[in-house]
């Protein structure tokens, strides 16, 4: 058998993924706290509702590139630079028809679901698309080359830029500032991206014909899980969006606060799922060559998805305090129904964080067309639910729709990642005393990473 390539402790990277997980979660619920004390629930509104199309059409536009990348470096198919550069030159002409097609649906729909959002707004918010791609295809690289520092820093820095940019300056320009922080975050991140990836990798031999390969081949891999986030993007955000078409601004407002605070217990599976992803490719490859042995790759991805399984109820208690503690003293009583609306929510929120690691499994072992399976699935129903609750019921019908979908999703991920794998259920959801001791190695490892920047500060 030969030499297993050396990778970094997954522990350590779940732990540095953790926080780049929370510190954007972090900025977007303070902006949403100044925003709710100075424009009230309509001005959260009408951001959450910029933010989500700005995500929609540029998931939408980016052909799943991004989850190319990370397959694609992580089995040593492409090299760092080289596939930065093609990267960020094809995010350029991906965003600005992502920006275009943003406008044209604020444009279509500015008498409803944007009514008191201007043209100028929009725009600022739209322009930045470009930059998004860019920086999402960076953090995307920084993953399938195991530079789990380079990724949490991208995601600090952009948490950062919102959080000093667009909550500083909604004070004095409201919903205008905060949208500047937003397009200001995007392009910045992808700057900051370029610069660390640059500087980490050598100078390249591969010449354009080397790059066009490795562009086929992950956008061949990124495209079928590209069309899954799409049509998943129906079961995330499109209550959001169907619920401002048929209830005022101030309802969004409300129903955004909840999806935020329930959103925190996402921050852990999330930061399992990110690291995750692109070790399951690798070690995949790994099997396939020989290097380690099938049942090596099938332990590893096993332990991941009981310590995700550890880790939700802990999560679900947070999110139970936050929502009955902080909302009425952050966001003041007009946000009082975000604590049931969130509590309608979170049993499915806490369904699909176990759904999402092992949905990275199954896209890390070579199978994303299950997770367009998993979409075909389940996108109907979710759109009949949207559409026959939220006019009916509004902001209570998009929670109850949405609780319903992220537990459907979960179960037919659960049936992938069976199939895919062949673990029973019982190795994969059953925590062992032994996965307890998991958690010292991911402190260890993150002490230890810790000591060796500040040696290198200390010799530099």
């Amino acid at each position: 058998m030969a030499e297993p390539r050396e990778r970094r402790h997954l522990a350590g990277g779940a732990a540095l993924s953790v926080i780049a997980q929370a510190a954007p979660l972090v900025s977007g619920a303070v902006l949403s706290i100044v925003l709710a004390r100075t424009l009230g629930p309509s001005g959260n509104g009408r951001y959450a509702l910029l933010g989500t199309v700005l995500g929609i059409t540029t998931l939408a536009f980016s052909l799943g590139l991004p989850a190319g990348l990370t397959y694609e470096v992580s089995r040593g198919n492409w090299a760092l630079r080289p596939a930065l550069r093609t990267a960020y030159r094809l995010a350029v002409l991906l965003g600005v028809v992502a920006a275009s097609a943003g406008l044209a649906f604020y444009w279509v729909t500015r008498d409803s679901v944007f009514t008191g959002v201007s043209v100028a707004v929009a725009v600022i918010a739209m322009v930045s698309a470009p930059a998004f791609i860019q920086y999402q295809s960076a953090s995307a690289i920084a993953l399938g080359d195991d530079a789990y520092e380079i990724f949490s820093g991208l995601e600090i820095a952009h948490a950062s830029v919102i959080l000093c940019v667009g909550a500083v300056l909604a004070i004095p320009f409201g919903l205008t500032g905060a949208v500047i922080g937003l397009s200001a975050s995007g392009i910045v991140t992808a700057v900051v991206g370029r610069v660390m990836l640059r500087r980490r990798s050598a100078p390249s031999s591969d010449d354009v014909t080397t790059s066009r390969d490795g562009l086929r081949r992950a956008l061949h891999f990124g495209t079928q899980s590209w069309g899954a986030n799409l049509l998943q993007q129906v079961n995330y955000r499109f209550d959001l969006l169907i619920l401002g078409g048929y209830a005022a601004s101030a309802a969004v407002g409300v129903y955004s606060v909840a999806l935020t605070i329930t959103g925190i217990a996402w921050i852990l599976p999330q930061a399992l799922q990110t690291v995750v992803f692109p070790r399951a490719a690798g070690l995949e490859a790994d099997a396939a060559a020989g290097i380690v042995t099938s049942q090596d790759a099938d332990d590893a991805v096993a332990r991941v998805s009981r310590h995700t399984v550890m880790l939700l109820p802990p999560a679900a208690i947070v999110v139970t305090l936050l929502l009955g503690v902080a909302v009425p003293l952050l966001y003041g009583p007009k946000f009082h129904d975000s604590f049931a609306l969130g509590m309608i929510m979170l049993p499915g929120v806490l369904a699909l964080g176990l759904g999402k690691v092992l949905m990275s499994v199954v896209i890390g072992r070579g199978y994303p067309r299950y997770a367009l399976y998993s979409g075909l699935v389940t996108v109907p129903i979710t759109l009949g639910l949207y559409f026959a609750l939220i006019p009916a019921l509004g902001a209570w019908g998009a929670a109850l729709g949405s609780s319903v979908s992220y537990g459907l999703t979960s179960v037919t991920i659960l049936m992938a990642f069976r199939h895919v794998t062949h673990i029973p259920l019982r190795v994969a959801l059953m925590p062992s005393r032994a996965d307890l001791g998991d958690y010292g190695q991911a402190a260890g490892a993150l002490r230890a990473w810790l000591r060796a920047r500040r040696a290198d500060a200390a010799g530099a």
